[in-house]
Order: C-alpha cells, then structure tokens, then sequence
C-alpha cells in the first residue's frame, strides 16, 4: 500500500514536472505573470509633504553661529519612523505599557 501511494506521488510530479498544463488544470501550479516595468518616478518616495532637511547653503549660514550646526544638519535629514503595530504590541510584551 506504501509502495502504491509513493509510485501514485512519483508519478504526479513526474507529469507536473513535465507539462505545466496539467498541474494547472490539477490547481497546482500558476500561470506566470508578466513582468511589471517600473519608472523612476514610481520608485520615488510618494510622500510628498516629508521635511527636506536643511541645505548645504541654510549650513553655512548656520554654522557662522552655531556651533551645534553639524549636528543640526544630520538630524534635519533623519527622519523618524513611525511604529508600527506590532512593534507597539511588542513593546507592550516587553515592558507592559501600551505606547
């Protein structure tokens, strides 16, 4: 009986191994779908309104008179990532509190 169903397994494989019609009409296989082409706008960061971060010029001019201007320009370009749900849930796990 176990030599039949492995020969019975072999065998379903072997013919979906070699035509892909019928393993689609089985409901074991996908047809293939075509390939999407992208633009470089599109893989662009949709969100428009996002803070630019300060500029080399707005730098120099802060950095005439404020010694922290270094630090000031990183941070203008960070952007601070908002949790996700799980991550809050994690977060509630680990230390008990709810963000």
């Amino acid at each position: 009986m176990k030599k039949l169903l492995v020969l019975l397994l072999f065998s379903i494989c072997a013919i979906g191994w070699r035509s892909e019609a019928i393993m689609q009409q089985l409901g074991m296989a996908k047809t293939a779908t075509e390939p999407q082409s992208y633009s470089i706008e599109s893989l662009a960061p949709a969100d428009k309104k996002a803070p630019q971060g300060m500029s080399l010029t707005e730098y120099a001019e802060l950095a005439k008179t404020d010694p922290d201007a270094y630090r000031k320009l990183i941070q203008s370009h960070q952007q601070e990532q908002e949790r996700s749900e799980v991550d809050k849930l994690m977060n509630f796990f680990a230390h008990l509190k709810y963000e």
